[in-house]
């Protein structure tokens, strides 16, 4: 049975079930039932394409603003990395002379027969120690909190893209190319390089 011919039985049986209804509608031909559905469905049809155009323009709107806020980001980090580079490097210095600080007492740390003789001079050698302890640990928080992670290099053959060999050494005990010591600590910021590790790098003479 084809379409029309189900749509014609359709609405006659509507018009059997509700005979108050079908004595308060007009008389409508099938003539003009048939023009009503096809001026309906151009009508939908041409809602249709107004509604694809709608969404394409808002797809374009989408993809012009992921775009611009794309640049937006990258001219950012630009801008943060131009201001907040040297700032940065000036923290890294200041935290090198802590830890410079704090290994310097450590070697001038007094004796046992001193500490034993002189109560109040250990005291007061303890409490500066502590300190400048303290203070090297609440400073590396405040780098950590500013997204810089020292550089991991001891025992880790040399990379040149994160570590600049400043002194090598001959050591049968270690591998060819492998860091011994670090001279002085580099960090990363934000998962880029900030400034090189300064690295004691073995090399391993060749007999004769």
């Amino acid at each position: 049975m084809s379409d029309n011919k189900q749509l014609i039985e359709a609405f006659e049986k509507f018009l059997e079930e509700t005979p108050e209804s079908q004595q308060a509608l007009p008389e409508i031909g099938l003539a003009q039932l048939f023009t009503e559905l096809a001026a309906l469905r151009t009508e939908v049809r041409t809602e249709s394409r107004q509604f694809n155009r709608v969404m394409e323009e808002y797809r374009k709107l989408l993809t012009l603003l992921e775009r611009e806020q794309q640049q937006y980001e990258s001219r950012l980090k630009s801008f943060e990395s131009q201001r907040l580079r040297p700032l940065l490097l000036d923290l890294v210095d200041v935290r090198d002379r802590l830890a410079a600080g704090v290994d310097a007492l450590q070697v001038l740390r007094p004796g046992w027969l001193i500490r034993w003789l002189c109560k109040q001079r250990r005291l007061r050698f303890e409490a500066v120690s502590e300190g400048q302890r303290l203070t090297l640990e609440r400073f590396d928080e405040m780098l950590a909190a500013l997204d810089l992670e020292p550089i991991e290099v001891c025992g880790l053959p040399f990379d040149p893209q994160v570590m600049r060999a400043a002194e090598i050494l001959h050591s049968r005990r270690h591998k060819e190319g492998e860091v011994i010591a670090e001279i002085r600590r580099g960090w990363y910021w934000r998962g880029e390089v900030l400034r090189l590790a300064e690295v004691k790098v073995n090399k391993i003479e060749s007999s004769k």
